[in-house]
C-alpha cells in the first residue's frame, strides 16, 4: 500500500502549470487531495482515489479516481463558484486478474485519453462520425 503524499499534476495550459494537491485525508480505502491555490474552500480543486474490495466471491475490485475543478468569478467583490467541471474514472478488476492485466488496463486508459484522435473529441465535446 503506497503512503499518501502531496501530488503535483500539470494542467492543460499551452505552457502547463504544475498544481500541488495537498493531502486532505485518508481512511485507508479513500484518499482525498486538495489544490488550495484559490485561497477559499469553495474554490479548492479536489482529487479523490477510492479502492473498493469485491463484495462477493464473483464481484470485481473497483478503483475510482475523481476530479472536481471549480471555476470562480468575482461577483460584487466576492469570489463565488460559478461552475464545476468533474470527472470520474472507474476501473473494475476481476479478483483473479493478474498484475500484468491490471497494468495493461491502466496503460490503455492513459494512452486512449492521450490519443490525438480522442483528445479533440473531449476538448470540443464532439462525437465521432
Amino acid at each position: 500500500m503506497p503512503a499518501i503524499a502531496a501530488l503535483t499534476i500539470n494542467d492543460g495550459a499551452a505552457t502547463p502549470v504544475a498544481h500541488t494537491f495537498s493531502v486532505s485525508g485518508t481512511t485507508g480505502s479513500k484518499a482525498t487531495w486538495l489544490d488550495k491555490v484559490s485561497g477559499i474552500p469553495v474554490g479548492y480543486s479536489r482529487l479523490e482515489h477510492e479502492v473498493r474490495e469485491a463484495k462477493s466471491a464473483t464481484g470485481a475490485h473497483r478503483v475510482v479516481v475523481s476530479f472536481s475543478l471549480p471555476t470562480l468569478a468575482t461577483v460584487d467583490g466576492v469570489q463565488v463558484r460559478v461552475r464545476v467541471s468533474s470527472a470520474q474514472l472507474a476501473l473494475n478488476f476481476a479478483q483473479d486478474s493478474t498484475l500484468q492485466e491490471r497494468k495493461d488496463m491502466v496503460a490503455y486508459v492513459i494512452n486512449a485519453l492521450s490519443d490525438s484522435t480522442v483528445k479533440p473529441s473531449l476538448y470540443n465535446i464532439e462525437g465521432f462520425y
